[in-house]
């Protein structure tokens, strides 16, 4: 019997978008990669890279245009500030049940895949820096549609400007280097979701308590958070001006015992249309 496609087709756009990219040289496996991330199925996938026209001029997508940047309204009762001053960064515990927890990471370990990170503008990456492995959590699971509704209910976010959830899984000796959310210019272009842009927050929530290692750390924030089971950690990747804060890089240290099974979910701001304008709240101005 036939496996019933999972994740979503390509639409025009991002037929489009892959196409442009296949004509520019980019890595086939970044390219799948990022639209795994966002949901497309792996036929669909397939068959766009095969159908990009070879030689052929391809128009280029639209630039990277950023709106305003959106403001979380977060219910975290129990949150605690952890960015020493040089980021909002916030620690709460118990977000999630463990029943919760138990049900995620199963679907997590039923579906991992090697992780991929961002290729630099030059040459290779280094292979061994990110060496966990991953996930993509679809809400047309119940359980996913749940805890995707949890996280936007607590972080005051529309769901349209989150990222599909994603599922990381860490065994003894895995990291992920030290790295930002963000994305750098170079990356925007490749990196847009239709009309989303820049990465804003990102929250995270570990789903089980390793035996030893694996905690994450915010190098110049000066905090190492210890993975526990139900805890939600959640941050802003931005300045008040748009710009990335280089104070939220972070990397998840080896584990050194049993396992570690995580979620992120990110959320963007909105590519704004081509327009002049200044927001006198945020004391910024962009000019297109």
């Amino acid at each position: 019997m036939a496996r019933a496609p999972q994740g979503k087709p390509l639409d025009e756009e991002w037929t489009r978008w892959l196409h442009h990219n296949v004509a520019r040289g980019c890595a086939i496996e970044e390219l799948k990669g990022i639209l795994r991330s966002n949901g497309f199925d792996e036929r669909s996938i397939e068959a766009g890279i095969a159908s990009a026209p070879q030689g052929a001029p391809i128009a280029p997508p639209r630039p990277a245009l950023q709106g305003r940047i959106p403001r979380p309204h977060l219910k975290l009762p129990n949150a605690v500030p952890a960015g020493a001053g040089k980021a909002e960064l916030y620690i709460a515990d118990n977000f999630l049940t463990p029943a919760e927890c138990d049900e995620i990471v199963a679907l997590i370990r039923a579906a991992l895949r090697p992780s991929t990170i961002s290729e630099p503008p030059a040459g290779e990456y280094d292979k061994a820096f990110r060496t966990s492995r991953t996930c993509d959590l679809y809400d047309s699971n119940p359980t996913v549609a749940g805890l995707d509704a949890k996280i936007c209910a607590a972080i005051g976010f529309d769901k349209w400007l989150a990222e599909p959830t994603q599922g990381q899984h860490y065994e003894v000796g895995q990291v992920f280097k030290t790295h930002t959310d963000f994305f750098k210019p170079y990356e925007l272009d490749r990196f847009v979701m239709g009309e989303l842009g820049q990465r804003t927050w990102t929250f995270m929530i570990y789903l089980n308590d390793p035996e030893g290692g694996g905690e994450t750390e915010f190098p110049d924030v000066g905090i190492k958070v210890q993975p526990r089971m139900g805890r939600a950690v959640v941050w802003n990747n931005l300045r008040d001006s748009g710009t990335g804060n280089d104070a939220t890089r972070h990397q998840s240290l080896p584990v050194t015992a049993g396992t570690k099974t995580i979620i992120t979910k990110w959320f963007r701001m909105p590519r704004a249309k081509p327009a002049a304008f200044a927001s006198s709240a945020w004391g910024w101005k962009q000019n297109y």
